[in-house]
């Protein structure tokens, strides 16, 4: 009788840990297929386009705060926009010794909250400095000198639009 209860309750446990690993196993099709059950952040780290803005927020540690924070807005630069920036940039701010730089770069393309077109123009973000919205009163056409060429997409916690420069935090003022 023992081992029959042994047997079933390993079994269950099996089961259980095998319901527990398939839900992380959603794939990148569904999460941008349905990208409004979803974080932004993890929508951000399965949408191929903006890779490299996703790989700098993990790697400055901003990740954390995406996932605690909610409504906000997401300009990311595409990888495109990424190989604009002068040779070498990008590793230099990479450097451990440049992480609270990479960090204002970053918080310098996200707002928290809800910017839409109808917002005023002059937009704070989250470095507190200043961009300029230009929209056609249904939608955001550029951030600063920025063009949307992506979005929106609507997460359970923010907006994200794609965009086609890196925002330079000195820009805003």
């Amino acid at each position: 009788m023992r081992k029959q209860h042994l047997a079933v309750w390993t079994t269950l446990a099996v089961l259980m840990l095998g319901l527990a690993g398939c839900s992380s196993m959603i794939s990148s099709k569904t999460v941008l297929s349905n990208p409004q059950n979803y974080s932004s952040w993890r929508v951000m780290k399965n949408e191929p386009q903006i890779s490299t803005f996703a790989s700098l927020i993990k790697s400055s540690g901003l990740e954390y705060a995406m996932k605690t924070a909610g409504n906000y807005t997401v300009f990311a630069p595409t990888n495109a926009a990424f190989k604009q920036l002068p040779k070498g940039t990008l590793t230099e701010l990479t450097q451990s010794t440049n992480r609270n730089e990479l960090r204002s770069l970053l918080w310098h393309h996200i707002a928290l909250y809800q910017i839409t077109a109808a917002s005023a123009p002059i937009q704070n973000m989250g470095d507190g400095q200043a961009v300029t919205i230009s929209s056609n009163g249904q939608k955001i056409l550029m951030v600063d000198s920025a063009h949307i060429v992506g979005g929106p997409i609507y997460t359970h916690d923010a907006t994200i639009y794609m965009i086609n420069k890196v925002l330079s935090p000195s820009a805003g003022k």
